[in-house]
């Protein structure tokens, strides 16, 4: 297991909009880390959106998401807390519908290692995002 995050962080607030901001959590992602190896900027992207779409589908505010950057194997580390501690997630179902529910299978196949850290009144699902290889 993952320790929490312990070192300065990134933080975007998912609860300043009606609808998860996708696109801006991208272009947020896109600042922070350019000088990064754009295959890992775009697996941070398809997590980050993953994770922050997870929390507006399946839980209630507060929701927000955190970034840290690291030296070693997890290089980008990735945070979304969420209102609902008791509600975790299961990778490759979802309440929505069959042909929803992959969203933690793909960050799994990704490389990413992830995991959940529950509180009394939130959860923390999080995700550290590897360099790529070669």
């Amino acid at each position: 297991m993952s320790a929490p995050t312990t070192h300065p962080y990134h933080q975007f607030d998912l609860d300043d909009h009606d609808t998860p901001p996708l696109s801006e959590v991208r272009a947020w992602i896109r600042t922070l880390l350019e000088d990064l190896d754009p295959d890992l900027v775009a697996d941070t992207e398809l997590i980050a959106t993953e994770l922050a779409a997870n929390a507006y589908e399946h839980a209630k505010a507060p929701r927000l998401l955190r970034l840290e950057r690291r030296s070693g194997p997890g290089v980008v580390r990735l945070e979304v807390d969420d209102g609902n501690p008791d509600l975790l997630p299961k990778p490759g179902t979802s309440t929505l519908g069959e042909f929803r529910g992959r969203g933690l299978v793909l960050i799994k196949s990704l490389g990413a290692a992830w995991g959940v850290e529950r509180y009394a009144d939130r959860k923390t699902v999080w995700a550290e995002i590897p360099e790529p290889p070669g």
